[in-house]
C-alpha cells in the first residue's frame, strides 16, 4: 500500500499545474475537500460494516456532486474516486479476487467524469457480489452464533465476543447475521432474552431481579424498561395478569 500511495502521489503531482488561482478559490476548495473527507469516512464505515445499501447511498452523493460541478481538476476527481476503490480493497478476501493496481490504472485512464463513476460503480458491484457469495458460504457461522446465544444468553454477549467465537471480523459477522436472520445481532439477543424472561415469569416464582439476572441483564431497572418496551407491560403486571388467567381457568 505504501508503494501504491507513492505511485499515486507521483501521478497527482504536477509542478506546472496550479489548482488554486486565488485565496478565495483556495478556501473554497479546502471546504470541498472537507466535504469529501466526511463522505469518505462514511463510505469507509459502510464498507467496514458491510452495509452495501448505505455504501451505494453515500457513493451516489459523491458522484452527484462531481457530475453537477465541473470546476475540479481531472486529477483531483480521479484521486477522490480511486480512494473509494482503495477502501473496497481493504477487505482482504475481495482483494484476493481482484488487483487494486489494475483497477486504479483503469480509473486513471478515464477521460470523463462519467467513465470514472462507471469504473468505481463496477468495483462496488463486484464487491456486492463478493459479499453475497460470502454470505451463502457463511450460514454455518451464523448458525453457530445463534446456538451460542441459545446456550449462553445469561452471559455478557456482544458482537466482538461472538465474532471471535467463529473467527470472523465483527463487521463481517454483523453483515451476514442481518442478511441471514433479518435483524441485527443485538436485537436478536434482546428478543431471545425477552422470550426467556417471559417464560420464567410465567413458570417460576422468581423475583424480577432474579429473572433479570438469569436472562443476562445486570441492571434490573433496565430489564424492566426493556420488558415494558417489548411487551407493553411491566414484568410484575405480566406475571399478575398471567396468574389471574390461570386462576380463572381453574375455576372454570
Amino acid at each position: 500500500m505504501e508503494q501504491l500511495e507513492q505511485q499515486m502521489e507521483e501521478k497527482f503531482y504536477h509542478p506546472d499545474i496550479h489548482v488554486y488561482t486565488s485565496e478565495e478559490d483556495e478556501e473554497k476548495n479546502t471546504g470541498e475537500e472537507e466535504q469529501d473527507s466526511r463522505l469518505m469516512e462514511k463510505i469507509s464505515e459502510d464498507i467496514s460494516r458491510k452495509d452495501v445499501k448505505q455504501l451505494w447511498s453515500h457513493f451516489r452523493s459523491l458522484a452527484s456532486k462531481y457530475q453537477s460541478n465541473t470546476q475540479f481538476s481531472a486529477m483531483y476527481v480521479k484521486f477522490v474516486f480511486s480512494n473509494v476503490i482503495r477502501e473496497l480493497f481493504q477487505e482482504n478476501r475481495f482483494a484476493g479476487e481482484h488487483r487494486l493496481d489494475l483497477e486504479v490504472d483503469h480509473l486513471y485512464g478515464c477521460s470523463t467524469i462519467q467513465e470514472i463513476i462507471e469504473v468505481t460503480e463496477k468495483n462496488i458491484r463486484q464487491y456486492e457480489e463478493f459479499l453475497d457469495r460470502s454470505m451463502s458460504e457463511s450460514r454455518d457461522e451464523v448458525a453457530a452464533v445463534k446456538n451460542y446465544i441459545y446456550n449462553h444468553y445469561a452471559e455478557d454477549l456482544n458482537l466482538e465476543t461472538l465474532a471471535e467465537k467463529v473467527y470472523l471480523s465483527s463487521g463481517y459477522l454483523s453483515f451476514i447475521f442481518k442478511k441471514e436472520t433479518g435483524m441485527n445481532l443485538n436485537r436478536f439477543i434482546r428478543v431471545f432474552r425477552m422470550e426467556k424472561a417471559k417464560e420464567l415469569l410465567r413458570t417460576t416464582n422468581m423475583k424480577v431481579a432474579m429473572v433479570s439476572e438469569q436472562v443476562g441483564f445486570a441492571n434490573s431497572s433496565y430489564f424492566c424498561r426493556s420488558f415494558r418496551e417489548y411487551y407493553g407491560s411491566s414484568p410484575e403486571s405480566y406475571r399478575k395478569g398471567n396468574n389471574e388467567d390461570e386462576e380463572a381457568s381453574e375455576e372454570v
